[in-house]
């Protein structure tokens, strides 16, 4: 079995480490560098210690310096044989797209299994395809389909103004009625009947539900 080559990018050492024993203990895993910081990983790579082209990139993309993302795709055009995991907290789904648009092959998150981490692992070494972690995957899966149930129901029918787009983004932003009136130059009691009629047009029982329609809608993320 062929050797994989591993460069670890963390800026927390004690989470590095952790990564760096669990990868060790396996016979056809190498760690081949580390970096704390997207600075240093770029030195890592520029000095020739490491050929970026034979080795998978296991990065954060919240780090201090240059950013995780902002990397991703300066790495991807300079070393077109790297392949990078990003490993991280954040489970938004605005971070899971922009890191594979921008050269990603695999998305992680810290919480997952070591078998799935070196599951993940060996098979974008061996495919070169891309992966997802399951757990990130259910929940775009379970966005989508409450996306396509609210767009297949009742409620796809609901035609709102501009103003009402508006006022329902500010809410979803959780800002108060005062400080929508504020931005929007009008007085608290128009934001008020607003509100109220987009309650009511959207068949929701408050403003929560009013906030949950508009996430699945697709109207705010």
């Amino acid at each position: 079995m062929p050797e994989i080559k591993v460069v670890l990018t963390e800026d927390h050492k004690i989470v590095r480490s952790g990564i760096r024993s669990l990868l060790e203990n396996e016979a056809d895993i190498s760690i081949v560098g580390e970096a704390c910081n997207g600075a240093e990983l770029l030195e890592l790579f520029k000095s020739g210690a490491v050929d970026a082209n034979e080795v998978i990139l296991i990065t954060d993309i919240n780090m201090p310096g240059i950013n995780g993302i902002d990397m991703l795709s300066g790495l991807a055009q300079t070393y077109p044989g790297l392949n990078t995991i990003v490993l991280s907290m954040l489970s938004h789904e605005k971070y899971v797209l922009k890191a594979f648009n921008e050269g990603a092959k695999g998305y992680m998150l810290k919480n997952v299994s070591s078998e799935e981490l070196l599951f993940g692992i060996r098979h974008i070494s061996s495919t070169g395809n891309r992966y997802l972690c399951v757990e990130l995957s259910l929940e775009l899966l379970d966005r989508q389909l409450g996306r396509s149930h609210a767009v297949s129901g009742d409620a796809a029918e609901v035609d709102l103004s501009k103003r009402e787009m508006e006022i329902l983004s500010l809410i979803a932003d959780g800002y108060t009625n005062q400080e929508i009136a504020d931005k929007i130059f009008t007085s608290k009691r128009t934001v008020e009947g607003h509100r109220q009629n987009l309650i009511d047009k959207t068949q929701s029982r408050n403003s929560a539900a009013l906030i949950r329609y508009a996430v699945l809608r697709g109207i705010v993320s």
